[in-house]
């Protein structure tokens, strides 16, 4: 009974400890690049074309992940601004596609922002479940 006990108790940590943790990357960008969907990349592989107004969920094991989001391309350019998180397991994560002026072009990169940052932003954009990756 013991060794039945202990091993449930292991396989219990054991799930426990590989819980998988959740990415959401939001794009409310205004009306600049409104007709195509920015590429954004987990470790250098797109995971994402999202459109303006809309946000996309993905599910990542704990460790660090490197987030970068670009205008276009199904590689992650050298150019791209990653930036790094160390995901917990279980937990949430919230990225903002950012997009700023920079003299006469536009530039774009991933932001971090707080859970209670993302009310604001679930009122304004829709999910996309698809994201169309092709």
């Amino acid at each position: 009974m013991k060794a039945i006990l202990f091993a449930l108790l292991l396989i219990s940590a054991a799930t426990v400890g590989q819980a998988q943790s959740k990415i959401y990357f939001f794009r409310a960008t205004g009306y600049s690049g409104s007709t195509m969907g920015y590429s954004a990349f987990i470790n250098d592989t797109l995971v994402c074309k999202l459109n303006n107004n809309r946000y996309s969920i993905h599910d990542v094991k704990p460790g660090k992940h490197e987030i970068s989001v670009q205008y276009y391309g199904k590689e992650s350019k050298d150019k791209a601004e990653p930036i790094s998180i160390n995901v917990e397991a279980g937990k949430t994560y919230y990225i903002q596609i950012t997009q700023q002026a920079k003299g006469l072009t536009q530039r774009i990169f991933p932001q971090e922002i707080t859970e209670s940052s993302t009310a604001r932003l679930l009122e304004k954009c829709k999910m996309d479940a698809n994201c169309k990756v092709e």
